[in-house]
């Protein structure tokens, strides 16, 4: 019976799959979490495969109950799949996933087979529900890709979803159109299941194109998880989520080709954590870590969009603002010490006070190369750190004094903590 042929196939392809997702979660350690509900998804896709195997021990249920025991096997799939989904992009469940929705669709599926007895009702119901359930999880997920590579990357890789949500609202149609027509022929393996009675080809076909199309989506998705995530680690910095000294000065330079284009003017602060380096020596390097971990969270909520943030080898914090002034770039820096400095860093149960020294330079045209654009704000945040710290100096664009040693402020902790 060619039914069994597919059965036949979508088990043994889920077992497969089975075990390419256990290889991704296991020993690879590929977004083990999400890897591992990938893996759930075709456990039960095989299971629901199984429960559609001519089994003697299963032949006494009716032709649309063993319908519809697969079915909901498969719906349960579904829900594995979407929560994968979730995980892998770090969205906010749905209600789709509730643990309430697939016994509800079970009762569902069983009063719908107790009812048609043809096996119309069960492939209608499973049909709707995939459709609605994937649906919304792709609806959700899309804001996500978009904002990780844009419309066309969300576009191109959900598209295997899509894909086969569109086979399912075909599933729909054409089970009605069946049903209508009342074109369910009775047929029976050589074993004589007559739960076959309640399956076609085409709809098995169905189901498995629109599995293989889910996997391949799945992987595809993994995929570009996995590629953003290395263009993070080569473009950021591994301990504040800043951009790197290399990708900033990439930006750094870009920005100055624009200024031939379109003069405007840009400024950049190089930011220095005063009790950085007495944080290290007193209370060890975690807190140093810890500190900078800490500012930059602080500055970051107080950049614009079009604003960015980098680090320095040096451990400075580097902010550059685009069509900004010195006057306006002197504003920020004072907005900026202000907020470090109400925003205490907690560590081992104690608030330290941080002050930063800020350096702040400019340029409105592209003569001035973005390195020694650097170089004189480093030496401002220097000398502002000679000074003692907790100031901010503009950027002096002459002959500039060798650098000297710089005095490390202590620890200001306050009593009581």
């Amino acid at each position: 019976m060619t039914s069994l042929v597919w059965v036949y196939a979508l088990t043994l392809g889920a077992a497969l799959a089975v075990l390419g997702w256990a290889l991704t979660a296991g020993p690879l350690r590929i977004f083990s979490r999400a890897s591992r509900h990938f893996a759930g998804f075709n456990g039960w896709v095989l299971l629901a495969g199984l429960s559609w195997w001519p089994w003697a021990l299963l032949e006494p249920l009716p032709a649309a109950y063993r319908l519809a025991l697969g079915l909901v096997l498969m719906l349960a799939a579904l829900q594995w799949l979407c929560s994968g989904l979730q995980t892998l992009h770090d969205l906010k469940p749905t209600y789709v996933l509730s643990p309430l929705m697939l016994p509800a669709l079970a009762v569902l599926m069983v009063g719908v087979a107790w009812l048609d007895g043809a096996g119309t009702g069960p492939w209608l119901a499973f049909f709707s529900a995939s459709l609605w359930v994937l649906s919304v999880t792709v609806q959700q997920a899309f804001p996500s890709m978009m904002a990780q590579g844009g419309v066309r990357v969300a576009r191109w890789s959900l598209a295997p979803l899509a894909g086969a949500a569109l086979l399912w609202l075909a599933g729909m149609v054409g089970t009605l159109v069946h049903g209508w027509l009342g074109a369910y022929a009775q047929t029976h393996t050589a074993a004589g299941s007559s739960h076959f009675s309640a399956m076609t080809d085409w709809q098995l076909l169905l189901l498995l194109a629109a599995w293989g199309l889910l996997n391949g989506g799945l992987a595809g998705l993994l995929l570009l998880k996995l590629v953003d995530k290395i263009r993070e680690l080569n473009t950021e910095d591994e301990l504040t989520g800043a951009l790197n000294i290399r990708s900033f000065m990439a930006l750094l330079n870009a920005e100055r080709d624009r200024l031939r284009r379109t003069p405007q003017p840009q400024s950049l602060l190089v930011c220095e954590v005063d009790q950085f380096h007495a944080l290290n020596k007193q209370l060890g390097f975690a807190a140093g870590d810890a500190a900078l971990r800490h500012v930059t969270g602080v500055l970051g909520r107080g950049l614009r969009k079009t604003d960015r943030l980098g680090r320095s080898m040096n451990a400075e914090l580097l902010m550059f603002l685009p069509a900004t002034p010195i006057m306006g770039a002197m504003l920020v820096a004072e907005r900026t010490q202000a907020a470090v400095k109400a925003n205490p860093l907690l560590w081992n149960g104690q608030s330290v006070n941080l002050t930063l020294s800020i350096g702040v330079g400019g340029r409105e045209d592209e003569s001035m190369p973005s390195e020694t654009l650097l170089d004189f704000c480093g030496q401002a945040v220097r000398r502002a750190q000679r000074e003692g710290g907790g100031r901010i100096r503009v950027a002096q664009y002459d002959a500039a004094p060798p650098d000297i040693a710089v005095s490390v402020p202590d620890l200001d902790v306050p009593s009581g903590h």
